[in-house]
């Protein structure tokens, strides 16, 4: 099964710092962790004050904390056999929230699930089975080519978003190709 430290340091490393750019629409973020979820998570799982300063602050050990209880454990990646399909899945979750589960169940039924997935957006026990049916590699590539589609779409919608356009396909292009499972 896959382990959500063996991806937590890239992840980090993707994220950088501190940011507080006016377009995105995240807010001011730091680690990729952005205010408005600081402020829903910071006084549960770390028993800090939600503020910005706490935020600014932020250490990896937390940082980590929020990442596996807000993203990894949504996208449920302990249950996922293969680590690459549980990283592109974690990280896509991160950034995309509910449309990454909703992803994965669309290749999942492109693949040819059986029974066919529900589209609701999260991995359930289904989508988990679904999982074990289909060729792993042949999920991570379609879900990575998903991922650009979702990004050139998003932009097609909201032009302005057009200024990260090339960021979020080189962050995907960073996930390996994998040879196709014989």
């Amino acid at each position: 099964m896959a382990d959500f430290n063996s991806y937590f340091a890239p992840l980090l490393m993707s994220r950088g710092g501190f940011v507080n750019d006016p377009a995105d629409p995240g807010g001011v973020s730091n680690k990729g962790i952005d205010i408005g979820s600081f402020q829903q998570c910071a006084q549960r799982l770390l028993n800090i004050p939600p503020t910005l300063d706490n935020l600014r602050a932020l250490t990896d050990a937390q940082a980590a904390t929020i990442y596996k209880a807000l993203y990894w454990d949504k996208v449920r990646g302990d249950e996922i056999a293969f680590q690459p399909l549980a990283n592109i899945v974690f990280d896509f979750q991160v950034i995309a929230g509910a449309n990454a589960s909703r992803l994965l169940q669309r290749v999942l039924n492109g693949l040819g699930a059986t029974p066919p997935v529900a589209m609701n957006g999260e991995i359930d026990a289904a989508t988990l089975v679904a999982l074990r049916q289909v060729d792993a590699v042949a999920v991570y590539a379609a879900f990575k080519q998903g991922r650009k589609d979702y990004f050139k779409d998003l932009v097609a919608k909201r032009p302005p978003m057009n200024k990260f356009l090339k960021g979020w396909l080189t962050h995907t292009d960073s996930f390996a190709d994998l040879p196709a499972t014989p």
